[in-house]
This record gives C-alpha cells, sequence and structure tokens, in this order.
C-alpha cells in the first residue's frame, strides 16, 4: 500500500499568515492571495503543493494553478483510530 499525505502549510511574509494561500480569479487569471492581508506578491510569501509527484515551491503556469484549485481534499478532520 502507497499513500501521500499533502499538507497546505503556506506562509504569508508580509503578515505572518500560517496556512493555506488562497487561489482567486483576478478577472480571468488564477493568482495566489494571502486570506489574511491580502498579500499577492509571489516573491513576499511561500507556497509548496504537490505537483507530478513532488513537492514544489514554484508558482506554476496557469493549467497547473487551475488543476491545483479544483483538487478534492479526501481527508478532512476526522479522527482516524
Amino acid at each position: 500500500m502507497y499513500a501521500e499525505l499533502n499538507t497546505k502549510s503556506d506562509y504569508c511574509q508580509v503578515c505572518g499568515y500560517d496556512g493555506e494561500i488562497k487561489i482567486v480569479d483576478e478577472d480571468g487569471k488564477l493568482d495566489w492571495k494571502c486570506p489574511n492581508c491580502g498579500n499577492m506578491d509571489h516573491s513576499k510569501m511561500n507556497v509548496a503543493r504537490r505537483t507530478c509527484g513532488y513537492i514544489g515551491t514554484n508558482f506554476f503556469n496557469q493549467g497547473r494553478t487551475d488543476e491545483i484549485r479544483n483538487r478534492y481534499v479526501h481527508l478532512d478532520n476526522h479522527k482516524i483510530d
């Protein structure tokens, strides 16, 4: 059996937010935005997502960003015994 766990542990260098940086649609263009302070400057945030089997920290093209935005979360806050 093989499984991968993917966490959304992003960081905003402007306000110190530690959590999931959101993907937003700005006039037909997908971009990353801190839900706490609204920062959209890629040079002032750290975003890590698994792509092609590896956790990448670079920002992605529009197609990959859309795929990331539409991913289904299989686990939630249910207790695992």
